[in-house]
C-alpha cells in the first residue's frame, strides 16, 4: 500500500502542534542532519541552481531561505499555518512567497501551476515524503506547474534503513580468538516488505508524537515510474564525522558511517 488517507488529518495535526518546538530545533539554517546530509545533497542535485522553485513541505523555511539568498525566486508551501508563521518570522526581504496548502490536495496542488506566473524551473520535498499520507497527489499534479524536464528532487529516510519497530540499533561487544575485543555496531532489520504506518518522533521532546508512512523502494519508485517519471540522480549520505554525538550516551546513527539514514533522489517528468 502507498497512500494512507484516513491518517491525512492527524498528520496535519501533530506537525501544526509541533510547529513551535520544531522551529526551535531547526533555528535558521536547519538541523545538524539538514545541514550535513540533506541540504548539500539536495543543491548537488539541483544544478544549475533554477530561477525558480517550489518547495513541498518547507517547514520553517531553513531551506527556501537557503535558496532565496543564492538569488532563487522560491514559493515555499506547508500544510501547517503554524510552521508557515515561524518561517515568516525568519524571513526578512527574502524573495520567497509562502503558501499554505495541504499536499495530498488534488485542486490545491492544480493551482500552483498559476503561482509563480511561470512554470517552475523545479521542486524540491525536504524529508516529508514519510509525513505526507497520500504521494500519488504529488506526482500526478506538479507536472502541472513545472518547466519541461524541471529537476524535482526529494529526500527521505531511508526507506531500508527507517526508524520503526522492526529496525533497531545495535551494538555488539565480541571477544576475538587471540582475547582482543572487538566493538561493532550496525542495524537490524526484521521487517522491509512489511511497510505501513508507525508513530513516532523526529526529534526527542517534542510534544505530539507523529505518523510515519513507510513506503519500500519499489512502493516509491513506482508510484513515481507509473506517473511518467524518471530518476536521474541518487545519493545515499552517512554521517562519516562523528556528527552531534550523544550527551547520554545512546547509540545513534553518529556510529554508523557505513550506513545512510537519508536517501536523496533526483526525478523528472517525461512529459
Amino acid at each position: 500500500m502507498v497512500d494512507y488517507p484516513d491518517h491525512n488529518a492527524e498528520s496535519l495535526e501533530a506537525w501544526q502542534n509541533n510547529a513551535e518546538f520544531w522551529d526551535e530545533v531547526q533555528g535558521d539554517d536547519g538541523n545538524y542532519w539538514q545541514r550535513v546530509l540533506v541540504f548539500p545533497n539536495t543543491l548537488e542535485l539541483l544544478e544549475p541552481l533554477p530561477t525558480s522553485l517550489l518547495e513541498i513541505a518547507c517547514g520553517n523555511g531553513s531551506f527556501a531561505r537557503q535558496l532565496a539568498r543564492q538569488g532563487v525566486s522560491v514559493t515555499a508551501t506547508d500544510g501547517s499555518e503554524a510552521q508557515l508563521e515561524r518561517a515568516r518570522q525568519r524571513t526578512g526581504r527574502l524573495n520567497i512567497k509562502w503558501m499554505r496548502i495541504d499536499a495530498t490536495d488534488r485542486t490545491a496542488l492544480a493551482a500552483l501551476s498559476g503561482a509563480s506566473g511561470a512554470p517552475f524551473g523545479g521542486v524540491v520535498c525536504n524529508m516529508a515524503l514519510m509525513d505526507i499520507a497520500e504521494i500519488t497527489p504529488l506526482f500526478d499534479m506538479l507536472p502541472l506547474a513545472l518547466a519541461d524536464q524541471a529537476p524535482f528532487v526529494i529526500s527521505v529516510l531511508h526507506p531500508v534503513f527507517r526508524p520503526g519497530p522492526e529496525v533497531k540499533l545495535f551494538r555488539e561487544r565480541t571477544e576475538t580468538p587471540d582475547g582482543r575485543f572487538l566493538e561493532e555496531s550496525g542495524v537490524k532489520i526484521t521487517s522491509y516488505l512489511n511497510a505501513g504506518v508507525h508513530h513516532g518522533i523526529a526529534v526527542k521532546g517534542q510534544p505530539s508524537i507523529q505518523p510515519y508512512f513507510d513506503r519500500t523502494l519499489t512502493e516509491l519508485f513506482t508510484t513515481a515510474f507509473d506517473r511518467g517519471w524518471v530518476l536521474d540522480g541518487i545519493r545515499e549520505p552517512s554521517i562519516i564525522d562523528g556528527g552531534d554525538g550523544d550527551a547520554e550516551g545512546r547509540l545513534s546513527w553518529d556510529h554508523l558511517p557505513d550506513i545512510p539514514p537519508v536517501m536523496v533522489v533526483r526525478m523528472r517528468h517525461r512529459g
